[in-house]
C-alpha cells in the first residue's frame, strides 16, 4: 500500500514510541516471519567491538583489552559501517568525490606518452591541471576546489547561483532496469562544449509539449505515484536522481592506470587470458602505475582504501507529496536535476523528458569499501521512509538500538523486525505489512560521543544547498545492514537490500552477490563487452520486478571449461558496475 499525504503522521506518533521497554519473554509469541528471519537479525558485530577518536580519525580497538582490532571490517561489520558513514560524510561526498562522467569520460583522450602534453597533444597526463574535463578523468576536490569552498561559504541566492555553475553540477541518472545503461551527461541548454553523447534537457518549468511551452511541475507531482504502485520505495526508486561517486583513491587507480577508458579494460582481459592460456598455473604479478611509472595489470584489483557510493535524492515537492516531511531541517540537500520521463507520465504522447531542478534531499545511500578483497558493503535510509525495515528488517548491532516494543527481555536489541498483519482469510496467514513506518531507534552513548567529537550532526544547516558535516541531519539516518560475505558460517545466503534501491526485488538482493557479476568480456571485433553478465536475472518478484543474483556465483559464468583447457569468458572487473560506463578511446588521438 502507498503512504498517502496525511498517513504519515501516524508514523510520526509511532516514532515517540521508541522509548517502550521489552515485554516479557512468556508473553511475545513469534509468528512464522519471525522464525524465518532469526537468521537475518544475526548479532552481527562481536561483544568487543569498540571505536575511539585519535588524531582525529576513528580507531577499532578491542573493548575488552584496549588494543587495536587487527580486521575491524569482519569482525565488526556494523560498526566498521558507522565508521565509513563518518569517513565519507567528513569527505564530503556529495560534491568532492568524482561522479561515472568523472571517471569515466565519453570521448576519451589516451595516456600522454612521454614528451606529451594535455594541451598540445590531445591527450590525458594524471595529475595535470590542463587537462580537458571533455575528454579527460577530472576529480572535483582537485579541479573546482576554490568555486566548491565557496560554494560551502554562500547563503541564499548567491548559493543557488553557485550551486547551478556548470562546473559543479551533478551528472544523475534514472535507476538500472532490467538492462544497464551507461550514464549520459544531463546537459542544461546554457552549457557549452556538448556533443553527441550528451542529452541536452529542457527544463520541466518550460519545456515544449505540440511547440507550445508549458510548466508542467504541478503536473509531475500530481501524476509521479500511481495508487497501486508496488512501494513508496520504488515510486522514488524510478524517480529520484541517482548519483554514484568513487573517492579519489579509486578515481586515481582508474586514471593511472589507463582503465577510464574499454581500450585500458581490454588490455587487461588479454593479459589475463593471455597469462591463463600460456602460464598456468602460474599468475602475473600486478603491477599497478606507481609515481608516474607505467603499470601492468593482470586484474582489476582496486587498493584497500578505495570506496564507492550510491546515493539517492529526491525533489522536496515530491518527498512532500509522498507524505514525508515538509521541513528541510530533517534532511541533507543540494541543489540537483531529476530526470523526468514526460511519456511514462502520460505528458508527452511521443519520446521526451525534462529536468526538475531543485532541492533535493539524501534519502538513502549504499556504501562500498575494499577493505576487504570482497569489499564491504553496507546501506543507510533515512527515518522518513515508511519501507525502510520492510522485507528484511533493520540490522545495527553499534550505532542505534531497536525500538521494536514487543521485544522479549534479554535479548539483543540489534534488529527492526518488518511490519506485519494477517491477511485475514478464511485460513489466515501472517503477512508483511509494507510501508507503515517504523519507530525511532535509539543511538547508543558510544556512538553518540563519536559523533560529537568528530563533529558530525553537532548543528544546524547552514544552507540547503551544499550540506555540511556538521549538519544536524546526518542523524537521521540509520543502518539497514552490512555484507562481508556471500554465505554465513552455516551456508544461508546473507542478504542485503535498500528500500529504494532495491525496491521491488528486495526479498532476494544481495549488493555483494550482484557486483560479483560485474565484468568485461571481448567482442569478435575486440571491442569491449561490459554486459556480458547483467545485474538481472531471469526470475521474478511477486510483482513481476526482475530480481538480482543472490548466494554464491557460479565460476562458469566466468570461465568456459571444455575438459582440457579453461578459457575466460568474462573478466570479474573487482565487483564494480561503473565499467559499463568506459568508452573506446576517441580515433586518431592515441
Amino acid at each position: 500500500m502507498i503512504l498517502r499525504i496525511g498517513t504519515y503522521l501516524g508514523t510520526l506518533i509511532t516514532i515517540f514510541l521508541s522509548g517502550l521497554t521489552a515485554v516479557q519473554a512468556d508473553s511475545y509469541a513469534p509468528t512464522n516471519i519471525d522464525a524465518t528471519l532469526y537468521f537475518q537479525a544475526a548479532v552481527k558485530d562481536r561483544e568487543y567491538c569498540s571505536m575511539v577518536v585519535k588524531d582525529g580519525e576513528l580507531v577499532a580497538i578491542n573493548k575488552l583489552t584496549g588494543k587495536p582490532m587487527s580486521n575491524a571490517a569482519m569482525t565488526c561489520p556494523d560498526m566498521f559501517s558507522w565508521k565509513l558513514f563518518a569517513d565519507v560524510v567528513r569527505d564530503r561526498f556529495w560534491s568532492n568525490w568524482a561522479d561515472e562522467n568523472d571517471n569515466w569520460p565519453s570521448q576519451p583522450y589516451a595516456l600522454c606518452r612521454a614528451g606529451q602534453s594535455p594541451d598540445k597533444n590531445a591527450c590525458c597526463q594524471p595529475g595535470a591541471a590542463n587537462n580537458d574535463p571533455e575528454h579527460c578523468p577530472i576529480y572535483p576536490a582537485t579541479r573546482h576546489a576554490v568555486k566548491l569552498q565557496r560554494l560551502t561559504e554562500a547563503l541564499t541566492d548567491e548559493a543557488h547561483e553557485i550551486a547551478r555553475d556548470p562546473a559543479l553540477r551533478r551528472d544523475t541518472r534514472l535507476p538500472f532496469h532490467h538492462t544497464l545503461n551507461p550514464l549520459g551527461r544531463l546537459r542544461m541548454p546554457e552549457s557549452s562544449k556538448a556533443n553527441a553523447a550528451e542529452t541536452v534537457l529542457p527544463a520541466c518549468t518550460d519545456v515544449k509539449i505540440d511547440g507550445k511551452p508549458r510548466n508542467l511541475v504541478a503536473e509531475i507531482v500530481k501524476r509521479f505515484n500511481p495508487g497501486d504502485a508496488e512501494s513508496v520505495g520504488r515510486v522514488i526508486r524510478q524517480t529520484n536522481a541517482e548519483l554514484t561517486i568513487r573517492n579519489q583513491v579509486f578515481h586515481d587507480y582508474l586514471f593511472t592506470n589507463n582503465l577510464y577508458n574499454a581500450n585500458g579494460v581490454v588490455d587487461v582481459f588479454q593479459a589475463n587470458q593471455q597469462n591463463l592460456q600460456s602460464d598456468a598455473p602460474y599468475h602475473g604479478v600486478n603491477h599497478s602505475s606507481q609515481g608516474g611509472q607505467s603499470g601492468k595489470l593482470y586484474s582489476v584489483d582496486l587498493p584497500p582504501d578505495a570506496i564507492m557510493i550510491k546515493s539517492n535524492w529526491l525533489h522536496h515537492d515530491l518527498a512532500v507529496a509522498l507524505g514525508m516531511p515538509d521541513d528541510s531541517k530533517q534532511y541533507i540537500s543540494k541543489v540537483l536535476q531529476t530526470q523526468i520521463d514526460l511519456q511514462a507520465l502520460g505528458l508527452s504522447k511521443s519520446p521526451q523528458s525534462c529536468h526538475l531542478d531543485g532541492i533535493h534531499h539524501l534519502v538513502a545511500f549504499h556504501v562500498s569499501s575494499k577493505d576487504i578483497p570482497n569489499w564491504v558493503w553496507t546501506s543507510f535510509e533515512h527515518i522518513s521512509l515508511p519501507g525502510r525495515c520492510d522485507i528484511t528488517g533493520c540490522n545495527d548491532a553499534y550505532g542505534y538500538a531497536s525500538a521494536d516494543k514487543a521485544r522479549p527481555d534479554g535479548t539483543a536489541d540489534n534488529y527492526v523486525k518488518p511490519n506485519q498483519r494477517s491477511d485475514r482469510l478464511n485460513s489466515p496467514s501472517i503477512v508483511f505489512n509494507p510501508d507503515k513506518g517504523y519507530p525511532l531507534e535509539t543511538i547508543r552513548p558510544e556512538w553518540d560521543q563519536l559523533l560529537a567529537a568528530l563533529h558530525i550532526g553537532s548543528g544546524d544547516s547552514t544552507s540547503q544547498v551544499e550540506p555540511d558535516p556538521e549538519d544536524a541531519a546526518w542523524r537521521n539516518f540509520r543502518l539497514k545492514g552490512s555484507q562481508v560475505e556471500f554465505v554465513n558460517s552455516i551456508g544461508q545466503a546473507t542478504l542485503l537490500g535498500n528500500s529504494i534501491t532495491e525496491a521491488g526485488f528486495m526479498d532476494g538482493s544481495s549488493c555483494i552477490s550482484c557486483h560479483a557479476r560485474a565484468g568485461a568480456a571481448v567482442n569478435s571485433d575486440g571491442s569491449a563487452n561490459f554486459l556480458a553478465l547483467s545485474v538481472f536475472e531471469r526470475s521474478l518478484s511477486d510483482f513481476g520486478y526482475a530480481r538480482s543474483h543472490y548466494g554464491i556465483p557460479d565460476p562458469f559464468w566466468f570461465y568456459n571449461d571444455n575438459n582440457s583447457r579453461p578459457k575466460m569468458a568474462v573478466m570479474q572487473t573487482d565487483f564494480i558496475w561503473g565499467f559499463l560506463n568506459a568508452r573506446p578511446l576517441v580515433p586518431g588521438k592515441r
